[in-house]
């Protein structure tokens, strides 16, 4: 539900693509764009992500 609302837009930086048959996953990268954590977020609602985001990344 999350990525598919407008609140996406919301965070600077934030890119998703979708895998086909992937399982969600958070890829946190550093300065130079390498992969720095990677979490997975299947069984998160969409206020947990959204709360994740809002305190790792800036809100536009």
């Amino acid at each position: 539900a999350f990525v598919r609302s407008d609140k996406p837009k919301l965070f600077r930086g934030l890119q998703i693509k979708y895998v086909r048959g992937s399982d969600p996953v958070l890829k946190l990268l550093d300065d130079s764009g390498n992969i720095a954590e990677e979490l997975s977020i299947l069984k998160w609602n969409t206020d947990s992500v959204e709360e994740f985001l809002s305190e790792k990344l800036e809100r536009i």
